[in-house]
This record gives structure tokens, C-alpha cells and sequence, in this order.
């Protein structure tokens, strides 16, 4: 397996496939095959580890395998965050909560943003995606992954935020995601995006906005549902 942007050839027996879903269980380098999505679509737009180590660069997740990878890359100019909100393990050392429907930094502080299945756990979506288009500077660029609902245009609605004080009202069944700081009972689905994530964040002001899908046997990228796995590349 070659791996994007460092270029590293990962011998087989550093790979490891525990589940059908390639998307989540095709491990490599301690990334994901959606990682090596985010990193291919980083290729495709021109970027290498070179450049990337001089913009700033902003993660809502710290004790990943992704974070990791960056870091042992030496891209040293990251902000990182968790919402520690009810978090059942608080990582050493990280102390920086963050709620991305409501960031705490300043505007324009970031080149480019890079969420790994975040938005289908974000209570607002709209908002989030405000907030991101906030705090990215003019030309910066977001990059997503997330469970999507590729068969239809409205987002399925999973639950419904009531206040932090409330219990939220749940449509059907309750979905988890694993959750590294909430390894009991994970993390709540509130909606899997449908095309419509598109249009909104073309209203909310991002100039470009496009959804690549990523397949490469040769680079680990590999689906579940599909053969590849999409990547929702937002420019401000």
C-alpha cells in the first residue's frame, strides 16, 4: 500500500482489516481508509506535507490515529479539540474543549479544517458550518468525511436537540458511534447528511463546494456501502 502524501510504502504485514466495512476497519499507518481519502483529496488539490507544515490547521479530535499521523509527519501547527462535554475519559495533556457549533477562536485564524466523521454528530448542523466557515481565513478550505446519505437530497434526522438540559427527541431507534472518550456508550448520531449539505453550505457563503468519492487499492482508500469513500471539500 502506498500511502498519500508521504509517499510511504506500508508492507502487508502492517496492515490490518478486522471488519467488512473497508471504510472503517482497513487500518494502516494507525489511519483509516477515510483518513487516506481526506489525505489523497489533499494530493489532488496540490497540497504535499511541505506546504501543509506551514498553514494552520484546525481537528475537532486529538487521541486519534489521525492526529497522530499528522504529528509524526511534523505538522506542528495544529489546533486540536474535543467536546469534552460529558466525556466519560478527558486524554492526558488535552484540556481544550470546544463545541463546534459555537468555537471559541477568532475569525479567519485557520487555513484549513479537517473534520473525520464529525457532522453526523453535531446537534446543528447549520451552525457548525457557520462556524467553520468563521474561522477559516478567505481561500481556506474545509475537508469532511461523514456517513451520507448518497441515495437521497434531504439529511435523514436521527434526533433532535432540545437544550443542554434536556433529554433529545429521538426519531426511530437511537444511533452510537464509537467514540474514543465515550468507550461505554459512544457518541449520539443526530443526522446522516444527504446532497442537501451541499446546497447549505454553498447559502452559508463557501465559494466552491464539491464532494469527491475516493477509491484506490493502491492507496488503502476503500467503502463500505460503496467502492469509495466521499469527501465533502468546501472552499471559502
Amino acid at each position: 500500500m502506498l500511502e498519500p502524501l508521504s509517499g510511504v510504502q506500508i508492507e502487508p504485514r502492517g496492515i490490518r482489516i478486522s471488519r467488512d466495512n473497508l471504510r472503517e476497519s482497513l487500518l494502516a499507518g494507525g489511519c483509516l481508509s477515510r483518513h487516506r481519502a481526506i489525505t489523497r483529496v489533499l494530493e489532488h488539490v496540490g497540497e504535499s506535507l511541505a506546504s501543509l507544515r506551514d498553514q494552520h490547521i484546525y481537528l475537532p479530535e486529538t487521541s486519534t490515529g489521525f492526529v497522530a499521523w499528522l504529528r509524526r509527519h511534523h505538522i506542528r501547527n495544529l489546533e486540536v479539540s474535543d467536546f469534552l462535554q460529558d466525556a466519560e475519559i478527558v486524554p492526558v495533556g488535552v484540556g481544550n474543549h470546544q463545541n463546534l457549533c459555537a468555537l471559541t477562536y477568532s475569525s479567519h485564524r485557520f487555513d484549513l479544517v479537517i473534520c473525520n466523521d464529525v457532522f453526523e454528530h453535531v446537534y446543528d448542523l447549520p451552525r457548525a458550518l457557520e462556524e467553520v466557515y468563521r474561522v477559516l481565513r478567505p481561500g481556506g478550505r474545509l475537508l469532511a468525511t461523514f456517513p451520507m446519505a448518497f441515495g437521497q437530497q434531504e439529511n435523514i434526522i436521527k434526533a433532535e436537540f432540545r437544550g443542554a438540559q434536556q433529554m433529545a427527541l429521538f426519531r426511530g431507534e437511537p444511533e452510537y458511534h464509537g467514540d474514543p472518550i465515550r468507550p461505554t456508550r459512544g457518541s449520539l448520531v443526530y443526522q446522516i447528511p444527504g446532497w442537501q449539505i451541499l446546497d447549505l453550505a454553498s447559502m452559508i457563503g463557501f465559494s466552491a463546494v464539491m464532494m469527491h468519492l475516493i477509491s484506490s487499492w493502491k492507496c488503502g482508500v476503500l467503502g463500505g456501502d460503496l467502492p469509495g469513500v466521499f469527501v465533502a471539500d468546501f472552499l471559502r
